[in-house]
């Protein structure tokens, strides 16, 4: 048993600890949650540093999910300023397809930087 704690403590000691990671706080915000089919529809990410409040370069996952399956990838992309803001509707963006309409989905973002636990946000839409 004292091998186990001296092994242990060893391990303690030479690991990256998670509980000294930074922790990221992820906003995900939608123009509405009631987007009209073929219509423009904005949306916007901000990842800060959950204890200074101070944007945080990192790199964003952003994908659709029908309850927590994953159905479409939106993109993965890398912000210096901590804030990522697309326009669905626009030349190279889609808009929501009529498909869509009365189909309940999720947009999951997951931030991740060096020396930070990841962070998610979700927002949910009801296309119209």
């Amino acid at each position: 048993m004292r091998r186990f704690a001296v092994v242990l403590a060893l391990f303690a000691a030479t690991a990256p600890s998670a509980l000294a990671a930074g922790r990221l706080h992820v906003v995900l915000t939608g123009q509405d949650h009631h987007p009209k089919v073929g219509a423009k529809w904005h949306y916007e990410v901000r990842v800060t540093d959950a204890k200074t409040h101070e944007p945080v370069a990192c790199r964003i996952h952003l994908q659709f999910l029908f309850g927590s399956i994953p159905i479409a990838q939106i993109g993965t992309h890398v912000v210096k300023n901590g804030v990522w803001a697309e326009t669905f509707g626009t030349p190279g963006n889609p808009a929501f397809p009529a498909a869509a309409r009365g189909q309940r989905v999720t947009i999951q973002a997951v931030a991740t930087a060096k020396g930070y636990t990841k962070g998610t946000a979700t927002w949910w839409v009801l296309p119209r």
